[in-house]
């Protein structure tokens, strides 16, 4: 069996540095998921398109493997949608900094010919670049994952699952939107009902402690403090 390959220190360092060390400004990342399972299945997932907002309760980012206009159009028989709401930002002394906290709620969107399965799940993320000034890009040290709904003949092959990876993107409010709207309409065409709506319009006034259980539970509502 063969060793994986070891890259030369200053090599990897210098490749390290460039992909999470400096603000990002194009859409970029991979992901893997991996089934935690008695025979684990993983999928690993690289995108090319997207950008984030700045909302008023987070930051959001939003990445695909196929472009916006595919996607409108309907033209892909397959594609991957990740949508990341950052709540808030680490910060030594202040927050919690370490890999059992929660500061980021993922959902998960594989679409298959006619099908839908949609992914939920919360985990902790460091982020790179000043949100609201620069891009930004999302480390995902690691995040639960399980199927939240899915259209009948969806095959469900991860739950439940853990996603690390790294994904990034330019501020684009104005895109930002259209990408959500458009994700929404095809989950909603598909399933028969609206389930994915803006996460402040779900969530009551609640404590922080009721909202973290919410994460906890891989809800699609999670909502926190901003990070801007």
């Amino acid at each position: 069996m063969h060793s994986p390959m070891k890259l030369p220190g200053l090599l990897l360092l210098m490749l390290t540095l460039s992909q999470v060390g400096c603000a990002p400004n194009h859409p970029s990342g991979t992901v893997s998921i991996l089934a935690q399972s008695a025979e684990p299945v993983m999928l690993e997932t690289s995108f090319g398109y997207g950008c984030y907002s700045v909302e008023e309760a987070d930051t959001e980012l939003i990445l695909s493997t196929v472009p916006l206009k595919d996607l409108q159009s309907g033209n892909f028989k397959q594609a991957q949608i990740i949508h990341a709401q950052l709540l808030w930002v680490p910060r030594a002394g202040y927050t919690p900094v370490n890999n059992a906290a929660t500061n980021l709620v993922i959902r998960h969107v594989v679409l298959v010919d006619d099908e839908v399965g949609i992914y939920g799940g919360g985990g902790f993320a460091w982020p790179k670049g000043s949100p609201g000034k620069t891009g930004l890009g999302l480390d995902i040290t690691g995040s639960n994952l399980s199927l939240l709904e899915s259209t009948e003949g969806f095959r469900d092959l991860l739950s439940p699952a853990v996603l690390k990876g790294w994904i990034a993107g330019p501020l684009d409010s104005e895109t930002f939107i259209r990408y959500r709207n458009t994700v929404s309409q095809i989950v909603t065409d598909r399933v028969g009902r609206t389930l994915w709506v803006d996460a402040r319009d779900q969530l009551p006034d609640t404590s922080e402690s009721a909202r973290d259980e919410i994460v906890t539970a891989a809800s699609l509502t999670g909502s926190g403090h901003s990070p801007g």
